[in-house]
């Protein structure tokens, strides 16, 4: 199966479902039967390897297949066993949902504690309020309709479908879907920001379907770094979610990390052997935005992680407990990055005073918070993004990075892009397109320095060039492994096919060839007659000889006929398949082209951007403490960065022309006005 294949096919999965439940409901069921399968799969194919070591016998033993496999899957809870039963019993419409129950409950305990409620939890397929047996019977079919072990599908492979997956829930699943899924291409800008290197701990805070985490290892992979040297942690407070993220962490092939069911700012559950929280190289988060009830409650006699230091939290947003959380888990020269509302780049007030306002103010916590973190240059950058990128969420989002330890050169100074001007409009979810991450990509590596950005540039633009090069490779290889073989046989049937027609016949007349499959069977008395009419045979012989020649070769073309129908109908079932590869060549081909199109476009305007001081400003700009202080710590970037985009300009006799046109068109209407109402005079 090609990606696309795989895609399309766990896409209609979802599509099975629709109609009968929201899509943030019924996900449970798909991705709990997916995982089921895939697994199942596996186990069977790594026992077949496994008898070529061991044995047939060793192979079977319980003992040998927990001591030698990642996983297990006990006999009676194979996958073909649960949904369709053995030779002695079979499984009706009636028993699968307990089947499948039962048989999920015996692989969460066979690998306990790694499986624990990820097949379970929140999952009961005898609920048929929810899941109608028909479509309970109608997926189990889709599932067993495909083999998803690693011969047929890699796990690279695999998991990037399961990824496709969860977007496509994400996209139909409604509001709370942006906080379950953060979309591929800012999870891919994150990790280019964040730089997460080997050996480094990684922990996303509220991991959602944990893409963030796996766009880290990603990172490595592009970098040609090892991602299993990776060593990520994970938590989320939604039991459906969090079993989604161990699922795709698993169907990832990523074999050892560390997950953890709750709420992450009531009860974290990363901490080090004293309570404290454990500190990461690197947080990488899209926690809820704006959060109402985060705790404020819980903390009313101080927090026991000595988290707000900076100042309490609002009781009805949680943006900033978020932050100082994500703050207090970093070590002394980690970094992160976290998509947060706009919100805390300029909510709340400083104090005010009856000698320089006019009237008397406290300072808003909001504004509290955001001065200690000021203050402490803490606050790296920060990258405006476009609205509508993120699932059911229309909250104007930003990039919020943090670094403990800022390099000499960017102490004291926050580098500020505005990022919302380039993106594809899309419905109902904006994208982010590779051009527009090198738009953002570049003058975050050369931190809004014009010289350094001119200088990297051209390696920054190709860099992205060789991964759409790269990516429409592999996308034609995809193509080419799984259609080439099939249609090797398709030149063979069109020479076949010629060769038993009418005219196909005449040729094999003209020059005839005993090794034709058909034709051929005529060689050998065509020939004899042939030589009896050179050496003046008897005429009656011969004529015994073609009679039998002429009733050999109506059964020949009867054969022929027959033949060529079955040629023409493969023909016509192969040409379909050729079709469509030449149609996914060219769809690849289009998407590379006009990606490379756009990349190209981009770089030429870097180029005039980065040329032009006051161009530049329009994109990013670098602010320094007394700039910042000077703002009273407002970060909101239209104070920084020239925001707004210029009006056309008009030049005055094409002004003075319009404005005569309009008041033409202003005098014929008052002359119409004034006529009806003489009219309606008269008629008075």
């Amino acid at each position: 199966m090609t990606q696309a294949e795989l895609d399309a096919f766990l896409e209609k999965a979802a599509d099975i479902l629709r109609g009968n439940v929201d899509h943030s409901e019924f996900r449970g069921y798909v991705f709990a039967l997916l995982f089921f399968k895939r697994i199942s799969d596996l186990f069977e194919e790594a026992v077949r390897n496994l008898v070529k070591r061991v044995g047939e016998e060793l192979a079977n033993d319980p003992a040998m297949q927990k001591k030698s496999l990642p996983f297990v899957v006990p006999a009676d809870s194979i996958w073909d066993v649960v949904t369709s039963g053995t030779k002695e019993k079979s499984v009706t419409s009636l028993q699968l949902g307990q089947s499948l129950n039962d048989a999920m409950l015996a692989i969460e305990r066979a690998n306990a504690p790694k499986f624990d409620g990820i097949l379970t939890s929140k999952i009961d397929f005898n609920r048929t309020d929810e899941l109608p047996r028909t479509k309970l019977v109608e997926l189990k079919n889709h599932f067993s309709s495909r083999k998803f072990d690693r011969a047929h599908v890699p796990d690279d492979l695999f998991g990037d479908a399961y990824e496709y997956l969860i977007r496509t829930f994400a996209s139909k699943a409604g509001k709370s879907s942006g906080e379950f899924y953060t979309p591929k291409e800012v999870s891919y800008l994150m990790s280019e920001i964040i730089e997460p290197a080997e050996q480094h701990e990684v922990c996303d805070w509220a991991s959602g379907s944990a893409s963030l985490l796996l766009q880290c290892r990603e990172y490595l992979r592009r970098h040609h770094k090892d991602p299993n040297r990776l060593f990520l942690y994970a938590q989320e407070s939604n039991v459906a979610t969090y079993n989604i993220s161990r699922i795709n962490l698993i169907l990832h092939g990523v074999n050892s990390w560390h997950p953890a069911h709750g709420d992450s700012l009531r009860t974290p559950k990363h901490l080090t052997s004293d309570s404290k929280i454990k500190q990461f190289d690197r947080v990488v988060m899209n926690p809820p935005f704006s959060l109402k009830s985060w705790g404020f409650d819980d903390f009313t006699d101080g927090d026991p992680y000595d988290r707000f230091t900076y100042g309490m939290p609002p009781a009805d947003n949680g943006d900033y407990a978020w932050m100082q959380h994500v703050a207090k888990s970093l070590k002394p020269d980690g970094r992160a990055i976290i998509v947060m509302s706009q919100g805390i780049l300029f909510r709340g007030q400083p104090q005010l005073t009856e000698e320089n306002d006019g009237r008397n103010k406290k300072a808003d916590d909001e504004y509290l918070i955001r001065s200690g973190f000021l203050r402490d240059d803490l606050i790296e950058a920060v990258i405006v993004l476009p609205s509508g990128l993120f699932y059911g969420n229309n909250v104007p989002a930003c990039l919020a990075i943090l670094n403990k330890r800022k390099p000499a050169a960017r102490k004291g100074h926050v580098l500020m892009i505005w990022a919302s001007r380039h993106y594809q409009h899309a419905n109902p979810q904006c994208l982010l397109r590779r051009a527009d991450c090198l738009r953002i990509l570049l003058p975050w590596r050369a931190f809004g320095d014009l010289a350094k950005a001119r200088e990297i540039l051209p390696a920054e633009g190709q860099a992205i060039l060789d991964e759409i090069a790269r990516d429409r490779a592999h996308a034609l290889q995809e193509i080419s492994e799984a259609y080439d073989p099939v249609l090797a046989g398709l030149p063979p049937l069109r020479a076949e096919a010629e060769s038993l027609s009418a005219d196909g016949f005449s040729r094999w007349q003209d020059r005839p060839d005993p090794s034709h499959p058909v034709w051929g069977k005529l060689y050998a008395l065509a020939a004899e007659i042939a030589s009896m009419e050179q050496q003046r045979a008897a005429p009656v012989a011969v004529k015994e000889k073609k009679a039998t020649l002429k009733a050999l070769t109506k059964a020949a073309k009867d054969e022929a006929r027959d033949r060529l129908k079955i040629a023409k109908a493969q023909t016509k079932i192969l040409e379909k398949l050729e079709k469509e590869r030449d149609e996914r060549i060219s769809e690849v081909n289009r998407r590379a082209d006009r990606e490379t199109a756009e990349v190209q476009e981009a770089i030429a305007d870097l180029q005039r951007i980065c040329a032009d001081p006051d161009a530049a400003r329009r994109y990013f700009v670098v602010a320094g403490k007394d700039e910042i202080e000077e703002n009273e710590c407002n970060l909101n970037l239209p104070r920084y960065v020239d925001t707004f985009e210029p009006e056309e300009e008009i030049g005055l006799p094409v002004a003075l022309d319009e404005l005569s046109k309009a008041e033409a068109a202003t005098y014929e209407v008052r002359a119409k006005l004034l006529n009806l109402l003489d009219s309606q005079k008269s008629a008075l």
